[in-house]
């Protein structure tokens, strides 16, 4: 059941939230901090700006909602704010999409490197391709202390089970019949700040494999 709040305070909250910068939690937490994406968390132009009276003759380009493999590249908030690259988790048909998140994917090969006499350098044979390591960092926010999302993504990382990654990047490395398996998560730290919880998910692939017997 969704919770109701008054107007007085979604206000308060909108106050305490605009003294944190989302892009500041997360440089704590991923040691990176992104351009401002168009819509975001941007504060309006000085009332002195003036444009230059210039315009565009042709048709406004429209928002790109998909990628080229299909994945959803671009949603629109509660607030109609579009937003890029959601992060979608799917186990047993129920989606829970990641708050305010980013994510990185790491791939890596197990190669044995044989050193040979008289010559420089090594052999090297390539034994397989390692799972794929997944980093999601993101920020859970409320009226208040946001226990609700704080427990959904709790109750995700309690599933003993590989669960389903929708995501615009991952989707490119990934086959359709991958899954992840989400191997920890933590809380951040949040000094003076109540209505705000950064977090870390590390995940793995985990990949279905036939076993054929002769």
């Amino acid at each position: 059941m969704a919770t109701k709040y008054t107007v007085k305070e979604v206000a308060q909250t909108f106050k305490r939230v605009s003294q944190f910068n989302l892009g500041d939690m997360l440089l704590n937490v991923i040691g990176y901090k992104g351009l401002p994406y168009p819509g975001g968390f941007i504060p309006d132009a000085p009332s002195k700006y003036k444009a230059d009276g210039y315009e565009y003759p042709g048709e406004q380009a429209s928002e790109k909602t998909s990628s080229d493999f299909g994945s959803t590249l671009r949603k629109k908030d509660a607030q109609g704010r579009w937003y890029f690259m959601p992060i979608v988790l799917e186990h047993k048909g129920t989606e829970y999409e990641i708050p305010n998140a980013v994510i990185s994917i790491r791939g890596k090969k197990s190669i044995v490197e044989t050193a040979m006499v008289g010559r420089k350098g090594t052999v090297k044979e390539l034994i397989s391709v390692d799972d794929y390591e997944i980093r999601i960092a993101g920020v859970c926010l409320d009226v208040d202390f946001p226990d609700q999302q704080i427990n959904a993504l709790n109750e995700l990382y309690n599933i003993n089970e590989s669960v389903t990654l929708k995501c615009a990047l991952t989707d490119i490395f990934l086959d359709e019949e991958d899954k992840v398996v989400i191997k920890s998560i933590d809380f951040a730290e949040m000094k003076g700040c109540e209505t705000a919880q950064v977090f870390t998910m590390e995940l793995v692939t985990d990949r279905s494999f036939e076993l054929i017997l002769e």
